[in-house]
C-alpha cells in the first residue's frame, strides 16, 4: 500500500455522528485536530425541519458553506435569514446562532471549525440511522 494513502477517503468510509442540541443532524468530520490543529472541518446533512438550537462557541470561529436545500439561519438578536446553496455563513466566537433546515429536501453544508472544537458529547449514528 502506497504510504498516503491514508490521506484519502470517501466521506462514506468515516464515522457519522450527531452534534449535542441538533435535531435531525449527521455530521461526518472530514478533518480533524489529528490532521491539523488549526481547523476541522465537518460534512453536515440535516432533514427537513432539523436544527441546530440557539447556542454559541467560546473560541472557535465557524464558517458555514451551503452545498443543498434552505435554512433560516439566525445570529445574534438580527432578523432570521434564508440561506441557500452558495451562501457562506460566517460565526465569530461568543455569536448565539441558530439553523432550521427548511423545505422538502435535506439541507447539506460544509463547516469549518477555527481552532476545532473541544471533546464534546457526540453520539455516534448507528447503521440503522446512517445517511
Amino acid at each position: 500500500m502506497a504510504k498516503h494513502s491514508a490521506l484519502i477517503s470517501h466521506q462514506n468510509e468515516l464515522e457519522q455522528y450527531a452534534p449535542p442540541d441538533h435535531v435531525g443532524t449527521v455530521n461526518v468530520r472530514l478533518a480533524d485536530k489529528d490532521f491539523c490543529d488549526a481547523f476541522e472541518m465537518v460534512l453536515g446533512t440535516v432533514k427537513p425541519g432539523g436544527e441546530a438550537e440557539p447556542h454559541y462557541h467560546e473560541n472557535e470561529h465557524q464558517i458555514i458553506y451551503i452545498l443543498h436545500g434552505h435554512a433560516e439561519v439566525g445570529l445574534g438578536d438580527d432578523p432570521i435569514r434564508m440561506c441557500g446553496p452558495g451562501d457562506v455563513i460566517r460565526i465569530p466566537p461568543m455569536l448565539e446562532h441558530s439553523i432550521v433546515a427548511v423545505g422538502e429536501e435535506d439541507y447539506q453544508c460544509v463547516i469549518i471549525y477555527s481552532p476545532p472544537l473541544a471533546a464534546r458529547n457526540d453520539v455516534p449514528v448507528s447503521e440503522k440511522w446512517k445517511l
